[in-house]
């Protein structure tokens, strides 16, 4: 089905993003809005991705996938994530996730990986968001 990503890359996600399956489920992850759209823009940005070989290349490869679509899927995840539950036997509370800077770590991860294949050539793409995306951290 998918040309980067391997087999159980939604446990990848889940992980990167701390959540659980009950909070982000596989159909979410799957979404042809998410990881086919998150695919489908690495292999823009690496238009000669089927040369690469090298394993660590694949690995930064399907790294930046697995960085896009938690970028686009963190500005759903306060609809999807509880912060708080109580009833009479169990009381928990989670620190609440800032999904807006999550979303920024991600793009600014997801060009990192990208920036790290070396087998075959990268587009580069000098866009406001990405220089926004990275000064934010620097603030």
């Amino acid at each position: 089905m998918y040309k980067i990503l391997q087999e159980g890359f939604e446990d990848s996600v889940r992980t990167k993003m701390g959540v659980k399956s009950s909070e982000l489920k596989t159909e979410d992850i799957n979404d042809k809005f998410i990881a086919p759209l998150a695919e489908n823009i690495v292999i823009k940005r690496v238009p000669e991705y089927e040369q690469i070989k090298e394993p660590v290349d694949l690995m930064f490869l399907e790294s930046a996938v697995i960085n896009y679509i938690c970028y686009l899927l963190a500005p759903t995840m306060p609809n999807k994530t509880k912060y708080k539950v109580s009833t009479i036997e169990v009381k928990w509370e989670k620190l609440k996730t800032d999904w807006e800077k999550r979303a920024e770590e991600f793009l600014i991860a997801f060009e990192d990986a990208l920036s790290h294949i070396e087998s075959v050539n990268v587009k580069t793409v000098q866009s406001d968001i990405f220089r926004i995306a990275k000064l934010g951290g620097e603030e």
